[in-house]
This record gives C-alpha cells, sequence and structure tokens, in this order.
C-alpha cells in the first residue's frame, strides 16, 4: 500500500506525526535541548519527508542541498563582514548570494523536469510538490538573504540547518522567514498546553482537506471536466463546490502545519484569516495566503540592504500577486489568474476601492465574492477555452447541454451548507473557550485510544485459543 492512499493521508500518517513530536516533546521538556533534541527533530523532519514524498534519489538530493547552503551561507557572512564598510559593492558576496538563490530555484526545477519522483509516484508530484518541494526553495532563500542582510548568523551546525530546512510544519504550512523560526528553534521549552493545541489545530486541518475539500472537489473536478455539457444549475453548483474546495485545501494544510509546529513548541504565522468575508480584493490577499505573500515581498528583492524592503506601492503589490500565480502553476490559466488579481489590485489602488467603500457593505462583499469566484474558474480549468465554455454555463448559453444529469447527493449538500458557514467567523465568542475546547478533545483522543486498545487487546485473548482449536480440527480432519 502507497503512504498516498486515503488510509494514509487521512488517518495513520497525522496519529503517526502526533505520537513522534508527542515524543519530542517530552525529551525537550524533561532531557533539555541538546543534541538529543536536535536529533530528534531532525529525525521527525526527515521521517515526514519521506512520508510526503520518499526516493533514495531525492533523499540523496537534499542532503547535498543542505550541505551546500551550508558552505554558501558561511561564504555569503565572511565576505559580507570583510566588506561590510567598504566600498557599496559587496561584490563577492553578492556572487555567493545569487549562487544560492539560483540553485535553489534549479533544484525545484530538476526536480519538476527532470523527474527525479518518478514510477509510481508521478501521482504525488502533481499533488504534494506545490506544498512541500518549492518550500525547501523558500526556506533556504530566506535563510542566504537574512544572513546578507545581516538579520541572522550562518548556522554553524549542519544538523540545525537541516532542522529548519526539512521541518515538517514548515513544508505543510507554508514558507516563513529564517530568522524567527531560528530563534524558536534555539530557546523553544513545548507545553502541555501547546501540544493540546496543536492537536486540536491538527484535526481541523485533516477534516478540512479530506473531508470538505476532498468531498467539494470531487464534484469539481466532475464539473470542470467537461463544460461544455453543464446547465446553469451544475455549473453554479461545481463553481461553488471549486470556491469551497480552494479555501478548504489551503486552509487545511495550513492548520496542519500550524499545529504540528505548536506540538513541538514552535509558533508558526497564520496563512488564512477568513478571506471570504473581505469587500476588496486587497483586502483579500490580505487575508489569502498571507504567509506566502508575505514572503514575496519581503524577498522578491534579494538586495544585501537590510532596510531595503520598500513600502507596498501598486506596482509591488501586482508583482507579488503575479508570483503568487506562478506558484500556483505553470500553465496559460495560472498566468490568466494572476494577470486578473493583479489588474483589479492595480484598478482598486487608482480609485475603485474608494468608490466601494461607499457602497454599502453586503454590495462589497458581494462584489468580492463574485470577483473570487470568476478567478477560480480561470485558475481550475484545464485551458483558457475550457474557462470560457464554464463561463458560458454559468450564464445559462451552453449550446447543447445535457439536461438529464445526476443530481447532487445529500452529501454534497451537506458539505456546501457546512462549507459556506465555517468560511465566516460567524461565532467569535468561541474562542475564550478554547483552552477548554483543547482539554476536553484531548481527553477524548486518549479515552478513545484506550478503549480501542482495551478492546483489541480483549478480543485477541478471546479469539487466541479459538482460533488455535480452529486450526487443531482443520489440521486433525485433514489428517483423517
Amino acid at each position: 500500500m502507497l503512504f498516498l492512499e486515503p488510509i494514509w493521508r487521512s488517518t495513520l500518517i497525522p496519529t503517526g506525526f502526533a505520537l513522534i513530536l508527542l515524543g519530542v516533546s517530552l525529551i525537550v521538556r524533561y532531557w533539555g535541548r541538546g543534541a538529543v533534541d536536535k536529533a530528534a527533530l531532525l529525525a521527525a523532519a526527515g521521517l515526514g519527508v519521506a512520508f510526503m514524498i520518499g526516493g533514495a534519489a531525492f533523499a540523496a538530493l537534499i542532503a547535498a542541498f543542505v550541505l551546500i547552503m551550508h558552505s554558501i551561507a558561511l561564504a555569503i557572512e565572511r565576505t559580507a563582514g570583510r566588506n561590510r564598510d567598504a566600498a557599496h559593492g559587496l561584490p563577492l558576496a553578492r556572487v555567493w548570494l545569487a549562487v544560492g538563490v539560483s540553485l535553489s530555484v534549479t533544484m525545484v526545477a530538476a526536480i519538476s523536469v527532470a523527474g527525479v519522483i518518478t514510477g509510481s509516484l508521478q501521482y504525488a508530484r502533481g499533488m504534494l510538490l506545490p506544498f512541500g518541494v518549492s518550500y525547501f526553495a523558500f526556506h533556504a532563500i530566506s535563510y542566504v538573504v537574512d544572513v546578507s542582510r545581516g538579520r541572522a548568523r550562518a548556522e554553524r551546525s549542519r544538523s540545525q540547518l537541516a532542522v529548519y530546512l526539512l521541518l515538517l510544519p514548515q513544508i505543510v504550512g507554508g514558507p516563513v522567514a529564517y530568522e524567527g523560526v531560528a530563534r524558536q528553534l534555539a530557546r523553544r521549552s513545548p507545553s502541555i498546553s501547546d501540544y493540546s493545541y496543536g492537536v486540536r489545530r491538527l484535526l481541523i486541518g485533516v477534516w478540512k482537506v479530506f473531508v470538505m475539500a476532498a468531498l467539494a472537489g470531487a464534484h469539481a473536478d466532475a464539473a470542470f471536466a467537461k463544460p461544455g455539457e453543464l446547465t446553469a444549475f451544475t455549473a453554479w453548483v461545481g463553481l461553488i463546490s471549486a470556491t469551497l474546495q480552494m479555501y478548504y485545501g489551503f486552509s487545511g494544510y495550513s492548520d496542519m502545519g500550524v499545529g504540528l509546529g505548536r506540538m513541538i513548541g514552535i509558533r508558526l504565522p497564520e496563512n488564512f484569516r477568513w478571506p471570504y468575508v473581505g469587500d476588496s480584493v486587497r483586502e483579500f490577499w490580505r487575508r489569502w495566503h498571507i504567509g506566502l505573500s508575505a514572503w514575496f515581498r519581503e524577498y522578491v528583492d534579494v538586495s544585501m540592504d537590510a532596510d531595503h524592503v520598500p513600502p507596498p506601492s501598486t506596482g509591488r503589490e501586482a508583482l507579488v500577486v503575479l508570483l503568487c500565480g506562478a506558484w500556483y502553476g505553470v500553465g496559460w490559466t495560472a498566468v490568466a489568474w494572476g494577470l486578473c488579481h493583479a489588474m483589479l489590485i492595480v484598478a482598486e489602488r487608482r480609485g475603485v476601492e474608494a468608490a466601494l467603500k461607499r457602497l454599502p457593505a453586503l454590495l462589497r462583499h458581494v462584489y468580492l465574492v463574485l470577483i473570487v469566484m470568476g478567478s477560480w474558474v480561470i485558475l481550475r480549468s484545464a485551458t483558457l477555452g475550457s474557462a470560457m465554455q464554464f463561463f458560458r454555463a454559468l450564464a445559462g448559453m451552453n449550446p447543447s447541454p445535457l439536461r438529464v444529469q445526476p443530481a447532487a447527493s445529500a452529501a454534497l449538500w451537506m458539505v456546501l451548507g457546512a462549507g459556506a458557514i465555517g468560511c465566516a467567523p460567524l461565532f467569535p465568542t468561541i474562542r475564550r473557550w478554547t483552552v477548554a475546547i483543547d482539554a476536553l478533545i484531548v481527553s477524548l483522543l486518549m479515552m478513545l485510544f484506550a478503549s480501542l486498545l482495551f478492546a483489541w487487546r480483549c478480543v485477541r485473548i478471546i479469539a487466541a485459543p479459538v482460533l488455535r482449536g480452529w486450526r487443531w480440527s482443520l489440521s486433525r480432519a485433514g489428517r483423517l
């Protein structure tokens, strides 16, 4: 059985990592933060990479990548420190920085294009690369850029750098700056409350990805597969399903990353803050994939000047959105999706947003939802022609839709209803009860695990003599 099958992805892998990270947390809590802690974290990170992607060629490539980045960062620090007070060029340090950034991008391109991940895991490449391998490059780039700007010291320990580059919560949750994570890795002290909160966030993420996004995505995939055969009703149901799939899929992985991080005492930033409740495209991007857009804003300019991050101008905001579109895919639909959002941001900065603020809040919200849903049509379609067919289906203008189509199931309607409710913070007062909810969930999980273990042992004790007697009777009947 592959680790990509649903039972592994939805149940066994999260449960296994929860137990592994509990062991790591206990090691840190009771035996200090020395080499044992570092080895445990590195083992957990390597195990996570093996589960997600696997393969000896990939493991060798990542090991070499860690060693090379370690040497490049030391070279940048050495040459930049020697020339920090000299003339403005810092030529050798800039060369080392360019080499580090180029190698990071080249590694992702090599894995994607040359097929380092081969065989039965070709399916995993399309699904997991956006959430995994590209983040190795993001983390390495942020590391060498922070070192070159003087914001962080180059890591002397190769194993500590490997922990940062391979840390599973970062790979699942999204790119973060090296400086903040390095401080937490050095001074972290996980507690029971951190672990219980992490379990809750992990379970929420698993539910979002493998229940909500999976059920909504199945219907969305069917709708986008044949847009020319849709009626207006089925097209709108498919689009709503795709809209929920995108939110619950991405935010679910982010929740899993935040939860796994808290289990080992690392607080990762939030990536999604109710993006569909905004009232402009600019506000949508302040709430959607916050870590990814913040990373692009911070590191799109790899200058060695620590204070050289300019304020968010109109062109810079549009460029960040275009880069996010390039991260979501490599086809023309991803380019068109990024261009659509970039042009809307430019228009809002030039006066449209001021006009929107004079409208009632409900109309502003409807504007954003329709814009975002229309852009999902572009991104989710296989080609731009398919996107135009889907838009025609939404308007009821398909030339020959299939009038007899399977009706949406009751499960789908339940998912769509629950998904629409879960996209907005309808009950913010529940937050004050999160500590009690954490304790309750952890207690229920412990009781469930103990009950299952007790039941399994009882069944085994009772069934073992029965099975032995049955085998003995069969063997005796065979001899007669």
